[in-house]
């Protein structure tokens, strides 16, 4: 493939280039230009051969509009000889399948589409090939142009899934929209050829609508008229009938008066006017007759036959002058006339038999048109002259030509074939001249076995290896493997094109007997590999699916979090209100306590402060008012159908607190289903039961249950407490607000204990409130209800009603049952319409087949002589008797039964689906009535029912119109290569055969390698069959996690034994499984080994040194070899191999094939165990992260409806007392009253204005409590990521905006600790405000560091704001925010950033976050605010001098340091003090790991360390000993300066304890040590904000630190999973201890760390408090 220039100059390349340009711009815009640029550039090429194959193509395209049929075809095929481009040779074999297409010569479409379809293959071979804009530009255009041409193609053809795939793999919109010729010529075809999908006929024909709509406002607004005249067109045919334009102008009227053509019943010929309008202009003539038969279309919808019959001659003699253009025919008996009385072939017939390339869509298309004209006017035989034309048309152009193209290429094979079959004849008589080859290449082989054998290792090794983690697909696997070993397998084999099919390797030649032996070998590892990435695929389906699930409810949680920001703004201008009361308070107590009233001067300005007070308090509540108003519907129910019984269960686990009470919980189960909200339902239900268990007596019972009634579920919760009074049932049923502490005080007969009980009684409001809400939803919910009945010593019964929901199973068999029936009631009708009785079909039993069929035939024949006679009417009838013998033999004999056939209807007739199920029926039968019906409708006039029949027929037609001859012969021809195929096969056998006797001599060799191979395989084959267990759901499979990791061992040895001992000769096989959990090999042996024995054995041994060194072992007639597998990127070992053999057996290749036995092993183990159960417990942490997300959204939710509920109330119910003060002190002020009446006014404000603080200050604090329980979600966010977030939301926004707004982003590198969704939400609300305005000019969001914290910047430079106005932005002020159109509300964006940044400032980690506004620098304003930095730590290089004096101990500190911690350099070792400050004297190190007991005492340990603290007292010193239980031992190194102790008991040293020595930590202890000192020494560790410090650098949520803080009092997980509200199961929490040692300790030291290890580690970083360790209540 060639895709450069050549040595063309570069002048001339870019003249060429910008001409083609023009071209390909103008090609629907002005053919004209277009066909003056391609010429110009066609002609002006001299050096650059591309630029003219580009011009030859753009003529041979222009040539094709201009149906110029010769001479496009002769430019597309100039192109082959121009250059060897494959691009151009691409576009221009697609110019020819357009030509062909348009031509009708089926063949040869297939032939340039196959060719077509070999260079998109070879180009997206090397997609870097075509790397230009232009040439990729071209490349689009090719890939586009040649799925639409298809899609043409198949649509003529009427084979519609195939036309609507070809479309559907054209180029995404998004890579069409640079090039307008293109996405116009998608949405046209899309539209025209109705290949739009939709799941209803209506639904399809709006996809069509808008598509054709699409392409004509794209088309006009650019000005491509070839477009635009076709989308209008198509729009046409799409309305021509009254049906369809009443459809589209009910259901798309707002786009019909965008045409500029009046809105009427003629808008569709309008329509087709304009486009002839259009097409005209273009010289279009294919279109221009296409616009007259959409015109005489919609005139014969509408019964206007004579112009309409006018109209179509008008396209006729389109037809006509394109003959004598082209073909220069003068001769008028050559022309097509409407009529033409000569008993002659048709001129139709004449010129396809001529070869000349017309276009005969075209011509059946407007003879279609002309034979309704012609019925329409009573003219039955000009009507059957044009319909006869059509059909004829519709032979000469099926679709079968496909097959003479196969035919002749099989015809072509079979001669090669013959050619083959003679050379192997030839060959007998050769073959002795090549016997002394075979007998040197027999010998060569037996060399090159052992060579094969390694290489067939490195290719199983690489398959294994090659399962992509990602994968999505089957053929993304088989993809995967082959390209990862085919130039192995073509290097082993020696071939190439070596294909995957079903799991087997495919080769394009027969294999010799050795290479299948080596292919059976190799086969079971791509099956395996196969059926391991599908298990992980459907694993990660699964996975994805929970991910999924989880992110629904993280955007749930995140719209919820949205809305109680906005809530907790509204409760901060709540509590903003609190001060004014209490002024008030305090200036009424002056005026009565302190006796001001009676001062004048006094009394006014207290008057009139006070009004000032409640005016504000007024402007407030306005504030409040207006901004619920505007967020009301904001927060929807989420109405779902559940089961009740779910609900009960969680209110059953909850009964430790009732048992505490000794009161016994009843909650009887149930099968009611209810729809409603699930977490409101389960909110209620919780409230009525918590305040029965709060005020019933130790002793008592409360019950739960629910009773369903028809239309409605009753849920009630009853106890026997000491009841309610009927004056309290009402205040709590009738009263919105009221005292709750007053409920029950009258008759409670321990008023103090009931006190102290008492809540705010806000929980049975909001339960009242919920219910409102759902009345309020639809008629569906007005049977809710909330009411107590209840009697003083008698109980209570709370109770509310749901709506019933419907069992899932049932709407199904609800369904079910009416299509039953409406299969009855068509069962039933259809014997109504014919005329045969039962009776004589039985007389016909023993060939009622048949009979059936033969009986359908004769109705067909009696209706085709009644359409002869003009009996129209009695024709129907006899075609629907017909057709109740074809469906009575289709519901006979298919199996199973879909649809029966209609003689009316719409859609897809059904003798198409029994085509398509390849039912038996007489469709030569089906096809003659469906004619005769389509006749009969004609004559009738029935255009609906004719069009139905019509294309019934058309389509049936055209397949039964294949030639199936043509099919059967080329299958013979087949069979004839096959057997000529064999014929030479056999010949090569019998060579073979003839040379056995003498070739077996040197083939022994050979069969005992194949023999070891095929023992392999057995061997293979047993070891797969062992790791198949049974299949198991998630649960079941997760609960035997431990189980698998034994069991397969088990059944692998216990299997694989025999066969190995055939093939190696053994005593015993070994396989020994690395525990990731436990750190150890667990052992299987058979024969199974003896526990008796104390002494370990020998082969255990020798299976621990090859693990530990990974390589293989044989000594002692034992051999080991490690269980190796590629994962990932690295290699990893996950067990060892181990045979004991037989003395003398030892072979030559025994190591290689117990390699390869060994690959099969670990590949089975790390598949069925290891990577299988990790996937598992994946699943399962998604499904408690799912459970999480679902729990704290149903939390949030239940929030905000109760806090909506609650500012609600307090919106209506306080709103009333400011206003009655206001009017009482202007009665004062009024100076109209009395003093008397003026002392009773004062008292009376002062009883308002202290009822009002009463209910607002409980209302007030019952929604603050809310408020206390919503979750701050802490992360760290990316600054980039959340200004590209910010910059994402805006260009959303900002579309539709009548303003210019640059908006600029100045991106700062760093980190923040803070909430995602509310500070996504901050920032939205900034740029929400910012585009509320239209003015031009620029925004800017930008960030910089501020010490601590991170600065962000919004600065909005088309404003200008006071800095008085900047200081009022984050307070609520009424004339300021209504200052907009009435009953709008402004600036409450900022309340709310500014309640955001409140919250991050309590509980962000780090006090200080601030948000603020101030004048801009260079004009404008700009929001701030901080938020805390997030800072990165890094590992430093230190040097190491290890002092130890037991060398296997020196040994294994020194591995320690080299493979766990990599930034320590050990720069020397040491075993006596002599050597250790040789050493120190060389070189200082960093750190120095000290053994204490050197030589046999104790205390020389502790004088070097008191040395070095004096010598050298910048290095560190920890102690690494065994001196376990002197605790007065380390009592000393620490006074001497040590600054941790590490005990060799338990774990060993990690790198964490290095590095915490390293950044000058002391006391660096393990678990040994700190067991024993925590208890001393817990008043020393660092105070609480210290804690929150390390809280925060490491990321820990309250979830974390419960986890850390109850293993740390001795918790099993099992335990911490049942403490209340921890929503994880126990793998959850392991994968959560995984995630806190990934963040607490450095990469290189994470293998291995227990919970010991991590609840240590959490004590020394300080995130444990050691005075807060105190379990929660379970």
């Amino acid at each position: 493939m060639v895709s450069c220039v050549g040595t063309a100059p570069m002048k001339e390349v870019r003249l060429i280039d910008s001409l083609n340009q023009v071209a390909y711009a103008f090609r629907y815009k002005n053919l004209d230009s277009s066909c003056h640029a391609a010429s110009r550039a066609y002609r002006e090429v001299s050096l650059y051969k591309q630029g003219k194959a580009e011009a030859s193509n753009n003529l041979g395209f222009c040539a094709f509009m201009r149906m110029d049929f010769e001479q496009a075809e002769k430019f597309h095929m100039d192109v082959y000889n121009l250059t060897k481009n494959e691009l151009e040779l691409l576009i221009a074999d697609i110019g020819l399948m357009k030509i062909y297409q348009r031509t009708a010569l089926n063949k040869e479409f297939y032939d340039y589409r196959n060719s077509a379809l070999h260079r998109m293959k070879r180009i997206a071979e090397d997609d870097n090939l075509f790397v230009d804009q232009h040439e990729q530009m071209r490349l689009n255009y090719a890939r586009s142009e040649f799925y639409i041409v298809s899609a043409v193609y198949y649509y003529y053809l009427q084979q519609r899934p195939e036309a609507v795939a070809s479309i559907n793999e054209v180029t995404k919109k998004q890579e069409l929209l640079a090039d307008t010729n293109q996405l116009l010529y998608y949405h046209y075809i899309k539209g025209s050829a109705a290949l739009c999908e939709g799941e209803t006929p209506d639904e399809r024909r709006l996809r069509e609508f808008d598509e054709l709509y699409t392409a004509w406002q794209l088309a006009s607004r650019k000005g491509y008229l070839y477009f635009e005249g076709n989308g209008v067109q198509g729009l046409a045919n799409l309305m021509a009938s009254p049906d369809n334009y009443a459809f589209f102008q009910d259901r798309r009227s707002h786009a019909l008066t965008r045409f500029g053509v009046p809105v009427d019943s003629l808008l569709p010929m309008r329509l087709g006017q304009l486009a002839l309008q259009k097409f005209s202009q273009y010289k279009d003539l294919y279109q221009i007759a296409g616009a007259y038969v959409s015109i005489g279309k919609y005139l014969n919808a509408h019964s206007h036959y004579t112009e309409a019959l006018d109209t179509l001659k008008l396209a006729l003699e389109c037809v006509n002058d394109h003959h004598r253009l082209f073909y220069d025919c003068h001769d008028s008996l050559d022309w097509l006339k409407a009529f033409d009385r000569r008993d002659t072939i048709c001129a139709e017939k004449a010129w396809m038999e001529q070869k000349l390339k017309t276009v005969p869509e075209w011509i059946s298309r407007i003879r279609e048109q002309l034979s309704v004209s012609y019925a329409g006017l009573g003219m039955k035989e000009k009507s059957d002259y044009n319909r006869n034309i059509y059909l004829d048309i519709l032979e000469d152009t099926r679709q079968d030509k496909e097959l003479e193209s196969r035919y002749q290429a099989l015809e072509k094979e079979a001669g090669q074939l013959n050619v083959v079959l003679s050379l192997v004849i030839v060959g007998f008589v050769l073959v002795s001249l090549f016997f002394w080859f075979f007998n040197k290449r027999s010998k060569d082989r037996n060399r090159v076995h052992l060579r094969r054998l390694q290489l067939m290792l490195d290719i199983c090794q690489k398959i294994t290896a090659s399962i992509p983690a990602d994968a999505q697909t089957e053929e993304e696997i088989i993809d995967s493997i082959r390209t990862a070993v085919c130039p192995e397998l073509e290097k082993l084999f020696g071939v190439k094109d070596i294909r995957i099919d079903n799991g087997q390797l495919v080769f394009p030649r027969r294999m010799s007997k050795d290479e299948q032996a080596m292919v059976r070998v190799i086969t079971p590892y791509i099956q395996w590999a196969i059926d391991n990435g599908m298990t992980s695929i459907s694993l990660g389906d699964e996975r994805r699916r929970l991910e999924k699930q989880r992110y629904i409810y993280e955007q749930h949680i995140a719209g919820n979090k949205r809305q109680n920001l906005i809530k907790k703004a509204c409760m901060a201008i709540v509590n903003g209100i609190h001060p004014y009361i209490d002024r008030i308070i305090n200036e009424v107590q002056k005026l009565t306590q302190k006796g001001f009233i009676k001062e004048e001067r006094i009394k006014e300005e207290k008057y009139q402060y006070i009004d000032e007070l409640v005016t504000t308090i007024n402007e407030y509540n306005d504030i409040l008012a207006l901004w619920i108003k505007m967020k009301q519907g904001s927060l929807s129910l989420n109405i779902e159908t559940f089961e009740l019984n779910e609900l009960f269960e969680l209110l059953r686990k909850g009964s430790r607190t009732f048992e505490m009470k000794r009161q016994s919980l009843e909650v009887q189960p149930t099968d009611i289903r209810v729809k409603a909200d699930k977490a409101l339902t389960l909110f209620m239900i919780n409230t009525l039961a918590e305040n029965a268990r709060k005020y019933t007596p130790q002793g008592g019972m409360v019950k739960v249950y629910a009773r369903q009634e028809e239309d409605y579920v009753e849920i009630s919760v009853e106890d026997n407490g000491c009841g309610l009074s009927p004056e309290d049932v009402a205040r709590i049923v009738g009263e919105k607000v009221y005292d709750s502490k007053a409920i029950g005080m009258s008759d409670a007969p321990d008023k103090e204990e009931l006190r102290k009980n008492k809540g705010s009684g806000f929980g049975l409001m909001n339960c009242k409130g919920i219910i409102e809400k759902y009345r309020k939803t639809n008629d569906l919910f007005k049977v809710c209800l909330f009411n107590v009945e209840s009697g003083l010593g008698k109980g209570s019964r709370f109770y509310f009603r749901l709506p019933a929901g419907i069992r899932k199973s049932v709407s199904v068999l609800l369904v079910v049952l009416s299509l039953c029936m409406s299969s009855c009631r068509h069962a039933v009708e259809q014997p109504a319409s014919g005329e045969v009785l039962p009776d004589s079909l039985a007389l016909l039993a023993q060939n009622e087949y048949e009979a059936l069929l033969d009986e359908a035939s004769d109705y067909a024949n009696e209706a085709y002589y009644c359409n002869v006679d003009g009996e129209y009417e009695l024709a129907l009838q006899y075609i629907d008797s017909a057709m109740y013998c074809l469906n009575e033999h289709y519901k006979q004999y298919a199996h199973p039964i879909h649809r029966y056939m209609t003689l009316t209807g719409d859609g897809t007739p059904a003798e198409l689906d029994w085509w398509n199920q390849m039912f038996n029926s007489d469709f030569h039968v089906i096809l003659d009535i469906r004619n005769e019906a389509a006749v009969s409708f004609l004559a009738l006039k029935q255009w609906d029912d004719y069009s139905y029949n019509n294309a019934a027929y058309t389509t049936l037609y055209k397949l039964l119109g294949e030639d199936q001859s043509l099919e059967e012969y080329c299958r013979q021809l087949e069979r004839s290569t096959n057997n000529k195929m064999v014929g030479i096969l056999l010949a090569v056998v019998l060579l073979f055969v003839l040379l056995s006797g003498y070739y077996i001599l040197y083939f022994r060799k050979r069969l005992v390698n194949r023999w070891n191979l095929e023992q392999v395989l057995e061997i293979n084959g047993k070891v797969f069959n062992a790791s198949l267990l049974p299949v198991s759901d998630t649960e079941e499979m997760l609960q035997r996690e431990e189980d698998t990791l034994k069991e397969i061992p088990r059944q692998i040895v216990g299997s694989a034994f025999d066969a190995v001992n055939e093939l190696l000769s053994i005593d015993r096989l070994s396989i020994a499984v690395y525990n990731e959990t436990t750190h150890k090999l667990e052992y299987t042996s058979n024969p199974v080994e003896d526990t008796a024995v104390d002494e370990l054995p020998i082969w255990r041994k020798y299976m621990e040194n090859c693990f530990e060194q990974q390589e293989y072992i044989s000594e002692k007639g034992i051999q080991t070899l490690p269980l190796v597998v590629d994962a990932g990127n690295m290699c990893r070992c996950i067990g060892v191999l181990c045979l004991e053999r037989r003395e003398g057996t030892e072979q030559e290749t025994d190591h290689l094939l117990l390699e390869l036995i060994a690959r099969y092993v670990s590949i089975v183990i790390f598949n069925a165990v290891v990577k299988l159960a990790t996937k598992y417990r994946d699943i399962e942490v998604a499904q408690d992260e799912a459970r999480r997300a679902s729990w704290e959204d149903s939390l949030l939710h239940v929030q905000n409806m109760v806090l909506d509920n609650c500012l609600s109330t307090i919106k209506h119910e306080t709103i009333y007392y400011p206003n009655k003060i206001k009017q009482l002190i202007g009665k004062l002020r009024s100076g109209k009253q009395t003093e008397a009446e003026e002392r009773e006014t004062v008292v009376a404000i002062s009883e308002l204005i202290e009822y009002y603080k009463g209910i607002f200050t409980t209302l007030s604090s019952c929604a603050s409590r809310q408020l206390e329980e919503v979750t701050f979600r802490r992360a760290t966010i990316s600054v980039p990521e959340l200004m590209a977030t910010a910059g994402k939301y805006f260009r959303k926004v900002y579309k539709g905006n009548k303003a210019h707004i640059d908006f600029k982003i100045q991106l700062l590198e760093g980190r923040i600790t803070g909430d995602w969704n509310q500070l996504r939400f901050l920032l939205e609300n900034l740029i929400d405000e910012a585009c509320s305005v239209t003015l031009d000019g620029a925004v800017c969001l930008s960030a910089r560091e501020d010490g601590e914290f991170i600065r962000f910047l919004f600065t909005d430079m088309r404003r200008e704001k006071t800095r008085e106005e900047l200081n009022q932005l984050f307070y609520p002020d009424l004339s300021r925010m209504t200052a907009g159109e009435k009953g709008e509300l402004y600036g409450t964006e900022y309340l709310v950033c500014k309640q955001i940044i409140r919250d991050h400032d309590e509980f962000a980690g780090r006090r200080g976050c601030r948000i603020n506004a101030e004048p801009g620098k260079e004009g404008g304003f700009t929001i701030y605010f901080t938020l805390p930095k997030k800072c990165n730590m890094e590992d430093k290089k230190f040097k190491v001098i290890i002092v130890e004096d037991v060398k296997l101990e020196l040994k294994g500190t020194e591995e320690i340091f080299r493979h766990e911690i990599p930034n320590a350099e050990v720069i020397g070792t040491a075993m006596t003090e002599q050597e250790f400050w040789t050493l120190i004297e060389a070189g200082v190190p960093d750190l120095v790991l000290l053994d204490l007991g050197l030589g046999g005492s104790t205390t020389i340990g502790v004088d070097i360390c008191r040395n070095i603290f004096k010598r050298y007292p910048g290095v560190h010193v920890l102690i690494f000993t065994g001196e376990i239980l002197n605790e007065k031992l380390w009592v000393d190194v620490l006074e001497a300066g040590a600054d941790g102790i590490i005990l060799k008991t338990g774990e060993l040293l990690t790198k964490t304890d290095v590095q915490a020595v390293m950044d000058g930590k002391k006391l660096v202890f393990n678990y040994p040590i700190l067991e024993k000192i925590v208890e001393r020494f817990k008043k020393s560790v660092l105070n609480d904000a210290k804690r929150q410090e390390a809280i925060i650098s490491y990321d820990i949520d309250e979830y974390d630190e419960r986890f850390l803080r109850h293993l740390a009092l001795g918790y099993t997980k099992e335990m911490i999973a049942n403490l209340r509200g921890m929503p994880f199961g126990v793998k959850s929490l392991e994968k959560r201890q995984n995630d806190l040692v990934g963040r607490l300790f450095p990469p290189s030291e994470r293998v291995g760390v227990n919970a010991t290890r991590l609840v240590v580690r959490a004590l020394e970083l300080r995130i444990l408090n050691i005075d807060n360790l105190e379990a929660d209540d379970e």
